[in-house]
């Protein structure tokens, strides 16, 4: 074998490897007040606005480590065009759920009517089917009430809308023989109403389940964490995380929005949570909560990692077990939920100070 060629097929396998390693390092955008101490899901208003969740999940962590003194109210934060942070909607007792006097919200997204739609998640408080579908009702951006428009749910987590259809990831709807189900609810907007809010009836088996079961999906059940971020790609399609296989699943739908085929798009990641679509680049970036890791996948299936870093307190914004990612423009902004499990595979160690928003800059 000549010299020559013998060169030339190390630069191509050295052009491969970088190609495959090639990374950014993820910024710090801004670090957040105790008051917003989870950072958990988001979504964009019709003006560029970001909103974000922030159920605040480690109140007891920062409370016990001397850092707060008083648990923090839900809430969801706004980060305008500028990169100012303000608190848009803290959640109040009327909001809580009668039986567990809590909220949790997740994720979030914002409605062709305008008002912005939440998750509920009452599963950690209570799992007799008590989480919501809540709309917060907006009015010249401002959030001015909230209603009950859904309920029954167990574990809902991502919301999207395709039109007048809202999609809900419930991540676990019943773990059998050690599998986990979990599956996607679709809603549509004239049901979200709050003086009859629509409610989803248990999910029991393949055959008795409520009407409103749009797909369902079964996992490998090692963490309990099934279907988890959604969103919709420029033709209409539905892509679904499912947090404990580590993949995303594609969802391909008629006109009418109902389901044609549901089929792997991509696996082989730790713990695949928040996705997003973005319509510049044409592809999904999508966050691995276990990894400390940002991928994007292109509309053929084929995924490149953006970043990825070890185990950090994030101080200076590196990822700290993001949940979600909202693209805006050319730039990415994570939310570090920052979250711990009880698994080996899991790179964050601890939840702690300080609390996050990562910014990456895409090409």
């Amino acid at each position: 074998m000549s010299s020559i060629f013998r060169l030339t097929l190390l630069i191509i396998s050295l052009l491969g490897l970088q190609s495959v390693f090639a990374k950014q390092s993820a910024g710090l955008l801004m670090t957040l007040p105790n008051t917003f101490n989870s950072p958990a899901s988001s979504d964009l208003d019709s003006h560029g606005n970001i909103y974000f969740t922030s159920p605040n999940f480690h109140n007891d962590t920062l409370i016990k480590a001397g850092l707060m003194t008083t648990p923090a109210l839900p809430t969801i934060g706004k980060v305008d065009k500028d990169n100012k942070l303000s608190t848009w909607y803290t959640f109040t007792d009327a909001d809580m759920e009668p039986t567990t006097g809590k909220v949790a919200p997740m994720g979030i997204a914002f409605g062709p009517d305008g008002n912005a739609y939440v998750a509920d998640m009452q599963m950690w408080f209570n799992d007799q089917y008590k989480s919501r579908i809540l709309r917060i009702n907006v009015v010249e951006g401002k959030a001015v009430s909230t209603d009950v428009v859904a309920s029954g749910l167990l574990f809902p987590n991502g919301l999207v809308f395709k039109g007048c259809d809202l999609f809900v990831s419930d991540t676990v709807l019943k773990v059998q023989d050690g599998k986990t189900i979990s599956g996607i609810y679709k809603l549509n907007l004239a049901e979200l109403s709050a003086d009859r809010p629509a409610h989803i009836e248990p999910f029991i088996s393949n055959r008795i389940h409520d009407k409103h079961l749009f797909e369902r999906f079964i996992s490998s059940g090692k963490l309990k964490f099934g279907a988890n971020g959604l969103t919709i790609d420029g033709v209409g399609n539905i892509y679904t995380t499912i947090m404990e296989d580590g993949s995303v699943l594609k969802t391909t739908m008629d006109k009418y929005n109902n389901k044609v085929e549901t089929r792997l798009f991509n696996d082989g990641m730790r713990a695949t949570d928040g996705i997003k679509w973005d319509k510049r680049t044409n592809k999904l970036y999508v966050t691995d909560l276990f990894a400390n890791a940002i991928y994007s996948i292109d509309m053929q299936g084929d995924r490149a990692l953006i970043a990825q870093n070890g185990d950090t307190n994030g101080a200076t914004g590196e990822i700290d077990a993001a949940s979600e990612l909202i693209i805006r423009g050319k730039d990415m902004i994570i939310m570090n939920f920052d979250a711990v499990f009880d698994s080996p595979e899991m790179v964050n160690s601890q939840a702690d100070a300080p609390h996050t928003l990562s910014i990456i800059h895409l090409q």
